[in-house]
């Protein structure tokens, strides 16, 4: 499955204001159940969030796809992901300088252009 960095933002979204654990069976309009525990899976894998690891079938369903994901909290790498990410215009200028180097990165990096134009739209960079 191909990562889809709007659900990992709307799931970082939904995780920062939970008050209880969140789990794969989240309804995110638009999105599957599968995708929703892969990408929750993914940001457990990352650090960004707390929990269990994720369970992965090794036979019958597809592997890639976690069985179970349960997420506690984020973490403190979540919550700095999440705060450089949030704001809409923040969000829609990162994907606009993701584009211009073929859309896709590591999550870290993501983080770190949406720290920069956040600098520049406060006229600090």
């Amino acid at each position: 499955m191909t990562r889809d960095d709007d659900l990992i933002r709307k799931l970082m979204l939904i995780l920062e204001q939970a008050n209880s654990y969140v789990n794969d069976n989240l309804v995110v309009e638009g999105y599957t159940r599968d995708q929703i525990a892969y990408h929750l899976g993914l940001v457990v894998r990352a650090g960004y969030a707390e929990g269990p690891q994720p369970r992965y079938s090794s036979s019958g369903s597809d592997p890639t796809i976690p069985l179970a994901v349960v997420v506690n909290r984020l973490s403190p790498a979540g919550h700095d992901f999440i705060a450089a990410l949030r704001d809409d215009t923040v969000w829609a200028r990162v994907k606009e300088r993701l584009a211009k180097v073929g859309g896709s990165t590591s999550l870290e990096v993501i983080a770190q252009v949406g720290a920069s134009v956040t600098k520049q739209m406060l006229g600090l960079a």
